[in-house]
């Protein structure tokens, strides 16, 4: 183990730091040179060797190569897209050294050796399994590195023995890589010293670290360092290393946060629930995207329900909903959410919640669960609850908050479409506003409704209508809304209406169907526009009718007299006499004096 630490913290670190020092490098050459095989017996790096181009001459080389490519084609040609993408791997640019490999199409076996070398390195340094690893050219006994990738094909494959037989040698096969690819893989290396039990090892990686400036002390190595020391049961220094790595933003930062919340929840103290709690919120939007973010999100859902802030932890279970739809996360999520946002929902509805408290919730709630198919619903709920209050404008402002979220959800998911609900929430929205006063808003709501074929909620609609349009004075839009089963309010609506465009006749009918059909709403003002409407039109039963059932309409004496004025039979126009003049000017101006007292 001496041997391990001296040969890689001196000598391979030496060497990484100092690229011009490597032996022999490979120099830049003006025109393609073809590559000499090694000497029989000499162990060398040959179909890949990420050192064989100086680190601090990369622009160098890669236009140099560019400049080759340019003069040659054939098999020279494909030597330098090999060589090309060699100088990117050694730079850890793997996407950019993959783009090349893609398009090379090697000439002979050597080439297609080289080419399986450098696709294989590609993969294993994106943490992607190498497919028959043991026909590599990577894993052959002759290359010096072959337990290094030996060992990240173990990593990619979570293949246990694997990793043990190639740990240690494969840290000192760290050598013979780049600076670039040394300080990516080292953190990779430790970690699986770490999780393997490789505590010695593992020690020694992690001083190794030291030799890259920015990683020991950065999240990574803070993460790691932390992680050796809880492995080990050592708490205190665990957590010290957790803090100081969760103050960043990259992912080990994230996993430290992880951690130091696990850690937290299985002390259950309330110092350590909150420091944990403070610590995930204040990396919550620091690593998007991934695991760890829902793995993030699952953790502070854990911490707030600990600390017993039940709605944080609601809303924290809808942003899983919210961000990942399709993981198992968001339906294990959705199931944990269904009974605490039914109950929510209950307390409120039954008053068990003030009022003000419920309503704050459900603005909490509200972002989260935009798209959770049964949360309109519950928005529908609260416009329900707050128009039986008298909350007109409250609850037209959910009523429609409810009607966005249904354009929404089916927007992004076209198969939760459901017209019955849509029309029921825009009628609701339409009487909210009626009940409001809202008329201009309730007529264009109603006139712009796709209205179903089924009769009920088709009168339902023209009932509403019809009643706007009374409010509105659109006499006209008001005649014209058929409703098949009015209302006691429906039908003094229009027979008002044709009683003011002095359809007499028609007016009659109306009042008398509602004095028919709805005697306990047929009142005195309703009786005086039918007794009107009767003797304009010369139904003199019906005025009698209305004139006999006036004393138990009415306690005014001023109305009776109206009544029985307009029944008194006008005097006799013929002959022409001063004296029957005189007693029709007297009962009209009697009955004119009668109206004007009862306020008519």
């Amino acid at each position: 183990m001496a041997l391990l630490l001296g040969l890689v913290s001196s000598a391979a670190l030496q060497a990484a730091s100092s690229p011009e020092e490597i032996t022999a490098p490979a120099p830049l050459r003006a025109t393609p040179e073809r590559i000499q095989p090694p000497p029989t017996g000499v162990q060398q790096l040959w179909d890949l060797d990420l050192r064989r181009w100086p680190e601090e001459r990369f622009y160098e080389n890669v236009t140099a190569q560019v400049d080759l490519l340019s003069r040659s084609h054939g098999a020279e040609s494909v030597a330098v897209m090999l060589d090309t993408a060699e100088i990117y791997l050694g730079q850890m640019m793997v996407f950019e050294a993959g783009s090349i490999l893609d398009a090379a199409v090697p000439e002979g076996p050597a080439q297609a050796r080289r080419l399986r070398a450098l696709q294989d390195a590609r993969h294993l340094l994106e943490g992607v399994p190498v497919m028959d690893f043991e026909g590599s050219p990577l894993a052959e006994f002759g290359r010096e590195d072959r337990a290094f990738w030996a060992a990240m094909q173990a990593i990619a494959t979570a293949d246990a023995p694997l990793l043990t037989a190639n740990l240690e040698p494969g840290l000192l096969g760290l050598m013979h890589q780049t600076r670039p690819v040394a300080r990516t893989v080292l953190p990779v290396l430790t970690e699986a010293m770490i999780e393997s039990g490789a505590h010695a090892m593992a020690a020694q990686a992690l001083r190794l670290m030291d030799e890259f400036p920015g990683l020991s002390e950065g999240s990574v190595g803070l993460y790691l360092r932390g992680r050796a020391e809880e492995v080990q049961r050592n708490e205190a220094a665990a957590l010290t290393a957790y803090f100081k790595a969760s103050k960043g933003w990259d992912r080990f930062a994230a996993r430290a946060r992880l951690a130091l919340a696990e850690m937290a929840l299985a002390d259950g103290g309330r110092g350590a629930i909150l420091a944990a709690k403070d610590v995930l919120e204040y990396g919550a939007d620091s690593w998007k995207g991934d695991h760890l973010e829902i793995a993030t999100l699952q953790s502070l859902a854990e911490v707030y329900e600990a600390n017993n802030d039940s709605v944080d932890a609601l809303t924290t279970l809808g942003m899983i909903m919210l961000r990942f739809p399709t993981s198992a996360a968001a339906k294990e999520a959705e199931l944990e959410a269904a009974g605490a946002l039914a109950e929510v929902y209950r307390q409120g509805e039954a008053g068990e919640l003030p009022m003000s408290r419920w309503l704050a919730v459900h603005y909490q709630l509200v972002p989260a669960f935009r798209y959770y198919d049964q949360f309109p619903d519950y928005v529908e709920r609260v416009g329900d609850f707050l128009l039986a209050q008298g909350g007109t404008t409250m609850a037209a402002k959910e009523y429609q908050r409810a009607i966005d979220l249904r354009k929404d959800l089916v927007l992004h998911y076209p198969d939760k479409a459901d017209a019955a609900q849509d029309f029921r929430l825009q009628f609701k929205l339409a009487t909210a506003f009626a009940k409001g006063g809202q008329y201009q808003d309730a007529k264009a709501l109603l006139m712009a409704m796709d209205v179903p074929e089924d009769q009920k909620k088709r009168n339902d609609v023209n009932a509403l209508r019809s009643d706007v349009m009374a409010r509105l004075g659109d006499k006209d839009g008001l005649l014209r809304t058929h409703v098949q089963a009015p209302s006691a309010q429906n039908l003094r609506n229009v027979g008002l209406a044709l009683w003011k465009n002095q359809d007499w006749d028609e007016a009659r009918i109306f009042f008398d169907r509602l004095w028919a059909e709805y005697p306990g709403q047929f009142d005195v003002d309703d009786a005086t526009y039918l007794l009107i409407a009767a003797h304009r039109s010369g139904d003199i039963a019906a005025a009698q009718r209305v004139v006999a059932a006036f004393p138990n309409l009415t306690e005014s004496a001023g109305l009776m007299r109206v009544a029985q004025s307009l029944l008194a039979p006008p005097a006799e126009l013929m002959p022409l006499t001063r004296q029957a003049a005189e007693e029709r000017m007297n009962s009209l101006d009697q009955s004119l004096d009668n109206l004007k007292n009862s306020g008519l």
